[in-house]
């Protein structure tokens, strides 16, 4: 049994704020968000790990850090790690393609986002 797990790199948080006026009430309401201020590779891509905070407006890294097969220490893609889909029905035949073969391999990358250093493997939910 395989496991992945997700080593975090420490990361700098920004606050932004921004002001909401409702003119209905007359108020003014203050936002503030926290974004994460990843460190970026020559090609201009972001990594570090995901942040634990999630919402509509969470930032992830275009490389984000994880173990991958055999202990190997690397980034994957964030790209790779979500399908690319365009209709419910390319939807459907992915997580049919997945639960059929079981698993996806994904290239696990420096954090340079070019060296290949091994592989991630993301299992199918399905998987016994």
């Amino acid at each position: 049994m395989a496991l992945a797990l997700v080593i975090g790199i420490p990361t700098v948080f920004t606050t932004y704020s921004a002001v909401n006026a409702d003119s209905s009430t007359n108020s003014i309401t203050t936002v503030e968000e926290k974004v994460p201020d990843y460190p970026v590779n020559e090609q201009g891509q972001t990594y570090g790990h995901v942040p634990y905070h999630s919402g509509p407006t969470t930032q992830e890294p275009d490389l984000i850090s994880t173990v991958g097969e055999n202990g190997v220490v690397g980034y994957v893609k964030a790209s790779d790690m979500a399908p690319s889909v365009s209709s419910p029905e390319e939807a459907i035949a992915y997580q049919e393609s997945m639960e059929a073969i079981g698993y996806k391999s994904i290239p696990l990358y420096e954090s340079d986002g070019k060296t290949v250093i091994g592989e991630f493997i993301m299992y199918s939910s399905n998987r016994d």
